[in-house]
């Protein structure tokens, strides 16, 4: 048994470890996200949803490992739960992304057209990062405004080709990336949950600890009283002895 729960523990110790540079990995894809111009154009959602379940995953693998050093059921017992929510989060995150992925065109047409009325700066960043004009083709909602032409002719632009295929891969490409690690880290997560269920199946409840303490504490007072006994009969020996030779 103290074979199994050995095993166990150190298997959630070193999945706890990589989940948890995997949540410090998941924040800074976040943060790229966050300041990323095309982005920030298509939405601040996903982005600031990833930095979020990255912070988590990070907190509760730590809490995790902790738990699994010491040994604490408790502590396992609030780990598990928490990382079992967490995962079904991850799932559900996962297929939205897929989801996403099928309808991106719709989505960016959407955002750039909220972008365009809303903050042309975007769209200026956007047209300057991979020198394009326009969304679908140069005259299509470009920016600056004064014409539709404006972009393709200006002498700051002047570029010939629109912006939608560059965004589509710099969409794709980073949520590619983002499902990736999310994937990565829920098939550990899983495995971590089963050691962690069988650590927690073989570790003793704290009233047991308390039992074997106490059987312990008893066991080290009858040895020295034995002890105690066993020398104070040699001492009487001793005496006897000396006398008897006097």
């Amino acid at each position: 048994m103290s074979l199994t729960v050995s095993m166990c523990r150190l298997f959630v110790i070193i999945a706890n470890i990589l989940t948890t540079i995997s949540g410090l990995i998941l924040i800074g894809l976040g943060l790229y996200g966050l300041f990323s111009p095309e982005m920030r154009f298509y939405s601040n959602a996903i982005p600031l949803a990833t930095i979020i379940l990255g912070i988590l995953v990070f907190v509760i693998s730590i809490t995790g490992c902790l738990g699994a050093i010491a040994e604490n059921r408790p502590t396992l017992i609030t780990f598990f739960i928490i990382l079992l929510i967490l995962v079904i989060i991850q799932i559900i995150f996962i297929i939205i992304t897929v989801i996403d992925a099928q309808n991106i065109e719709m989505i960016l047409d959407k955002s750039w057209d909220k972008a365009y009325n809303e903050h042309p700066s975007i769209i200026r960043d956007i047209e300057d990062e991979y020198s394009c004009c326009g969304f679908r083709n140069t005259t299509d909602r470009a920016v600056p405004k004064r014409s539709p032409e404006a972009c393709i002719k200006s002498p700051w632009y002047g570029y010939d080709q629109s912006c939608l295929s560059n965004l589509e891969v710099s969409y794709k490409k980073h949520q590619n990336t983002i499902s990736f690690w999310f994937i990565t880290l829920a098939v550990i997560q899983i495995l971590s949950l089963i050691f962690s269920y069988i650590l927690i199946m073989y570790l003793p409840t704290p009233e047991e600890r308390e039992r074997e303490y106490r059987a312990e504490h008893e066991r080290l007072v009858r040895s020295y009283r034995e002890d105690s006994s066993g020398k104070t009969q040699d001492s009487h020996k001793y005496g006897s002895t000396s006398s008897g030779a006097v």
